[in-house]
This record gives C-alpha cells, sequence and structure tokens, in this order.
C-alpha cells in the first residue's frame, strides 16, 4: 500500500501552527475528525494522547508516526503534517520531528494499520532527507508529489 495513494490536497497540512506535542496532535486530530465526520468518534485526541504515554511515536530522522484505532473506519485514514521549526517530541534520537504521519487505523482491522506503519519506517530508512524534502515542497500538491516520487525509488 503506498502512503501517497491515501493522501490529497486536504489531507496534507504543510504548515502546522503547533509548537508542542499536544498542540500538533490537537491540530491533526481536528482536520481528520473533519475530514472523516461522522465516521470518526470525537475521542481521537484522548486516544492519540494515551498512546504518546506509552511511549514516543517519534521515530528520529525528523519523522513521528502518531498512530491509534478508532470506531467507524472502513480503511486506514493518513494524514501528513509538517512543521518546518520542528517540534520536541521526544525522539530516540533527540532530535525535533518535522513530518507527521498521522495514521488512525480500524478497531476492527489493526492489521492496516501494523502495514502502513511499517511502509512509514521503511521509507525513513530508505529515503536520504526526506523531512528536508518534504518541508521544501511549496504546496500540498508537490508535497504528495516527492513522497511519491520517494516510494517509487527503486530500493538498492
Amino acid at each position: 500500500m503506498k502512503l501517497h495513494a491515501l493522501l490529497d490536497d486536504g489531507l496534507v497540512l504543510p504548515r502546522l501552527e503547533a509548537h508542542d506535542r499536544t498542540g500538533v496532535l490537537r491540530e491533526m486530530a481536528a482536520r481528520l475528525e473533519a475530514r472523516h465526520a461522522p465516521g470518526l468518534d470525537d475521542s481521537l485526541l484522548d486516544k492519540l494522547l494515551k498512546r504518546e504515554e506509552l511511549g514516543t511515536t517519534a521515530i528520529g530522522k525528523g519523522v513521528a508516526v502518531p498512530h491509534c484505532r478508532a470506531k467507524g473506519l472502513k480503511a486506514p485514514a493518513l494524514l501528513l503534517g509538517l512543521s518546518p521549526d520542528g517540534v520536541a517530541f521526544d525522539a530516540v534520537d533527540g532530535k525535533p520531528s518535522h513530518v507527521f504521519f498521522l495514521l488512525v487505523s480500524p478497531e476492527d482491522n489493526p492489521g492496516a494499520g501494523l502495514r502502513l506503519l511499517a511502509a512509514i519506517a521503511g521509507l525513513v530508512r530508505r529515503s536520504r532527507g526526506l523531512s528536508s524534502k518534504l518541508i521544501k515542497a511549496p504546496t500540498p500538491e508537490a508535497i504528495i508529489g516527492v513522497l511519491r516520487a520517494e516510494e517509487e525509488k527503486p530500493r538498492a
């Protein structure tokens, strides 16, 4: 499953306004809830915050993957948010996160979400400078284009 295929202009936030972890999660959850309403229940932010309490979802290299499961979805929902300044997200490498893949999986199909988490982790591992490439893209369309190009690069 390709990440770029799950995104469109309305699911890309090129300049997050928030400057802290809770703010980023609140901003992204609100967009995803608005997009998938009435399918998503309104406890998305609480679920994301509880997941972060278990351990950071920042995987390093400037990327965080906040995620949870929710009732009401038939397929995984993905939202991509960018923070040029970066946000302290307790990343494993100690650096701020600039790229946020918010992933919400259907409660009754967690396997689909796990496959997407693996796809994101693999992309971050393979792609050199993914964060900076995404941040430099000027529009949601260009951001999706960068993501597509990185996903379609032949694996070494």
